[in-house]
């Protein structure tokens, strides 16, 4: 009976410390995952900040180094004692997708396994996976429209601030636009027409629902690419009705002092925000003219081609309603330099800087745009993860 118990004590006592070597080891692993996970995202959250396409920043050496430096510091903090086992930045999805595959590696010691011949440490990796792309749903997206064709063909790479000319009494230097009473104004998805005091509301804290763009704008291959004036064309059919990706007009008063004010509050700020762009021809526009669907005023419909991520450092309404920015990066990149204050009480424009913008929500569907396009890259990403 001694003899027995001894043995089963044994064996007993085996499995207790091979039980708590694997209870440590399972919870290292999951911490191991954690620290890939992290530097996955914390490289692609870097990369997605640089201007240029896919293949100039993979081909980037100085890029890819920092962002290696970003993801070694994150798996650091989050599993000292860890190593990267390899980092490896690709294109994917015909360029639409920046990917960046992260193996992080480490070991958990044998603290009880030894008595029963187990000594070396155990030993893991976990892999994680991130994605960037050209995001094609904003969130919190402010309720105007702005046209492509003025938006600058090196916005984004340059940051420079640019003017953003608006209608001027019902008219308009954007391409096929210039209905009475077409400001650019539309209304957020969840409503059905927002009155001044509510577009004031949403100027500053941005749409409750999100704004999409008009899906399938670059047929799968092999169909080959729309022309400007097929895309035109295609936006305009998609745009029937108004949508989340096709926003209705609202003919409303820039000039009323709610909205003066809710763009100073903006302009005070700095504020960076997304907006929806819709097709204005060339330089920059992909359209052979701007796809609105233009019935005037309220009954317009402005499909959405694409969203682009700004700071906001002035506006003009009127003589006496204007506003704008002279400290901080609005005025250090105001090279040409503007002024808010030029013009007359029919002028209506923004001054706008083109900055990346990550939206905090997003989904995993493939991308939407080549990463780095002029046409419709400008400056939203939202980035993953998917492994």
């Amino acid at each position: 009976m001694a003899v027995t118990v001894a043995i089963l004590s044994v064996v007993l006592l085996g499995i207790g410390a091979f039980t708590i070597d694997f209870g440590m080891s399972y919870a290292d692993t999951r911490q191991l995952q954690t620290s890939a996970d992290a530097a996955a995202l914390a490289a692609a959250n870097y990369l997605k900040t640089q201007t240029g396409t896919c293949p100039t920043l993979v081909a980037d050496a100085s890029v890819i180094n920092a962002a290696r430096d970003k993801a070694e510091y994150i798996r650091t903090r989050n599993r000292p004692g860890s190593s990267v086992e390899s980092m490896q930045v690709t294109c994917v999805d015909g360029n639409k997708s920046l990917q960046v595959r992260y193996v992080s590696g480490g070991s958990t010691p044998s603290f009880l396994g030894g008595i029963f011949g187990k000594s070396s440490p155990y030993t893991s990796s976990r892999p994680a996976t991130a994605l960037v792309e050209v995001a094609r749903t904003g969130i919190g997206v402010r309720p105007y429209a702005i046209c492509a064709s003025q938006i600058p063909s090196n916005a984004l790479q340059s940051g420079v601030v640019f003017k953003m000319q608006l209608p001027a009494s019902g008219n308009t230097t954007c391409p096929d636009a210039g209905s009475s009473g077409n400001w650019w104004t539309v209304d957020c998805p969840e409503a059905g027409s927002n009155g001044t005091d509510a577009l004031a509301d949403k100027t500053v804290n941005g749409c409750t629902l999100p704004i999409t763009i008009v899906p399938d704008q670059v047929p799968a291959p092999p169909a080959p690419a729309r022309t400007p004036l097929e895309l035109k064309n295609y936006l305009e059919g998609y745009c029937t009705v108004r949508g989340p990706s096709c926003l209705s007009a609202n003919p409303g008063n820039l000039s009323s002092e709610p909205l003066a004010n809710a763009w100073q509050t903006l302009v005070d700020a700095q504020k960076k925000i997304v907006l929806p762009v819709f097709c204005g021809g060339p330089p920059t526009g992909a359209c052979s003219s701007s796809a609105v669907v233009n019935a005037g005023g309220n009954n317009a419909i402005y499909p959405v081609q694409s969203l682009i991520g700004v700071q906001v450092c002035g506006y003009h309404w009127s003589n006496s309603k204007n506003g704008q920015a002279v400290t901080g990066d609005c005025a250090a990149y105001n090279t040409v330099p503007f002024n808010a204050g030029d013009g007359t009480n029919q002028d209506k424009y923004l001054l706008l800087r083109a900055v990346p913008i990550t939206i905090s929500e997003g989904d995993s569907l493939p991308g939407i745009c080549a990463i780095g396009d002029p046409t419709c890259d400008f400056g939203l990403k939202q980035v993953f993860l998917t492994e």
